[in-house]
């Protein structure tokens, strides 16, 4: 090869890195901030909330699944070992039809709710005269209150884990992750921001907006793009700190239950983002080698539980029993 070639080859490298550089830093807010500017500028123009949102929703996704194809994270996880097609089955019964399901009786709750308290206050308790561009922000970090609990706690109590392991048992991080819920996992994570924000009196182009961030940021807080958010880090519970939720160590797992923001962490003393090594590549749920892996098999999890958890331990059960090997420590809570 001539030294043209090879310095034209140096030169493209150089550039694909200076391009990389500036897409890790750029890319999230980017997106994330131009879907919410469309958005807020058609409900203002008077389309209704859903459409507002649908477009930007839309597009995100078609956005990051390029992405991923050119800047990725991990090579490894471009390549499908069974996973897709029980995603886009998360997609089209989780993602899809439940929360279309979920809407009434959110709606319902929320609005009974809202005139108890209206009784007792004498009006709204929500500032819905204020901007929408301050009306987010408020209601993301409230919002949050609610979904970092119920994710903690699924983590905590058995009975509740039982549904959110399907969450955890992706063998790689990309976008389509962030649809891997059991129907009542995603019931928990939708009414328990939603109710009390209609309770207290925000409209539908709010709730709307709400989506909006949590679809987006969810797509991207499991890419598996290369990201380098720095400050953002501190607000967003983004995809820097959720590799780290992903571990098959109790101690790293059991961190940043962040949905979309990660301001409760850091006040509960849950956010973890070690300075001195790499998220893990090898994720899952340790100590439960026998969870089911196809679609089916993951919906129906819940009931077989017991058994799971039983051929588990039999399975590993040996000379070194799994729970005394600490590379292997269960992310299960015990019974």
């Amino acid at each position: 090869m001539s030294s043209e070639n090879v310095q034209t080859n140096v030169d493209r490298r150089g550039a694909m890195a200076g391009i990389e550089w500036i897409v890790a830093r750029t890319i999230f807010p980017a997106v994330l901030g131009g879907a919410v500017l469309y958005a807020i500028v058609q409900i203002e123009a008077g389309v209704g909330p859903a459409e507002a949102i649908g477009l930007p929703t839309i597009l995100s996704y078609f956005v990051i699944a390029g992405v991923e194809r050119f800047l990725y994270w991990q090579p490894d996880w471009l390549h499908s070992n069974g996973d897709l097609k029980v995603d886009i089955g998360h997609l089209l019964i989780s993602g899809l039809l439940t929360t279309r399901l979920l809407e009434v009786p959110v709606r319902l709750g929320g609005i009974a709710l809202a005139a108890a308290l209206a009784g007792q206050t004498g009006s709204s308790l929500w500032p819905t005269d204020w901007s929408l561009w301050i009306q987010l922000p408020l209601a993301l970090v409230f919002g949050e209150f609610f979904l970092y609990w119920i994710h903690r706690i699924t983590h905590e109590v058995d009975w509740l884990w039982r549904f959110h392991a399907m969450h955890h048992s992706a063998p790689r991080l990309y976008f389509l992750n962030a649809v891997r819920f059991h129907p009542v996992d995603i019931a928990l994570s939708t009414f328990s921001p939603m109710i009390p924000l209609i309770a207290l009196g925000a409209d539908g182009s709010l709730i709307a907006l709400f989506g909006l961030v949590s679809a987006i940021h969810g797509l991207f807080q499991h890419a598996n793009i290369v990201l380098k958010l720095g400050p953002l880090n501190h607000f967003f519970s983004m995809a820097e700190l959720h590799r780290w939720h992903h571990s098959r160590l109790l101690e790293e797992s059991n961190t940043n239950f962040g949905q979309n923001l990660i301001v409760w962490d850091t006040v509960f003393g849950t956010r973890f983002l070690p300075e001195d090594r790499e998220p893990p590549t090898d994720i899952g749920i340790a100590g439960l080698p026998t969870f089911p892996m196809d679609y089916l098999g993951q919906l129906l999890s819940p009931l077989r539980w017991r058994s799971i958890k039983a051929e588990s331990a039999a399975l590993d059960a040996g000379p070194s029993l799994l729970s005394e090997r600490p590379e292997f420590r269960r992310t299960v809570p015990p019974q």
